[in-house]
């Protein structure tokens, strides 16, 4: 039962889904009236934007993340829900089509941590390895459209 279990399981991971979120995540980002709107941003996602870049270039230096803000279950889900709060004050307006978009992709994200959560550990840990890579590259395409080098 469980080899079933989780075999059905893994087909429903949205991979996909996941890697169609950074693509329209990039979309959007390249968007010249949303990297206008997103200069002028709240003072708290140009905050957020500077202290991601700031991780970035600590871990860089480091050579390792910190495994205590990175992984496991209940850690990636505070990092999208801090990326979905961004999304939230950099875009106000509820009808914003670059808005919806950018939910959308966060949205799979919470698709795939709550497939992954009853997931064996094995199976977990590679999901949770997958769901990591495509938030670091949102939070950085996030950050540079926020912050233009």
């Amino acid at each position: 039962m469980t080899t079933v279990r989780s075999t059905m399981v893994k087909k429903f991971i949205p991979r996909p889904t996941v890697l169609g979120a950074l693509a329209l995540v990039q979309h959007v980002l390249a968007n010249e009236e949303v990297r206008r709107r997103l200069a002028a941003a709240p003072a708290y996602v140009m905050d957020w934007a500077a202290q991601q870049r700031t991780r970035q270039r600590n871990a860089a230096r480091r050579g390792l993340p910190d495994p205590t803000s990175r992984f496991g279950q209940k850690s990636l889900e505070r990092r999208v829900e801090s990326l979905a709060n961004v999304v939230d004050r950099a875009f106000p307006a509820p009808d914003d089509p670059a808005k919806a978009e950018l939910v959308t992709a966060i949205d799979g994200l919470r698709v795939a941590l709550l497939v992954a959560k009853p997931m064996p550990m094995v199976q977990r840990k590679k999901a949770h390895r997958r769901i990591d890579a495509q938030l670091d590259q949102m939070e950085a395409a996030l950050v540079d459209a926020v912050l233009p080098r």
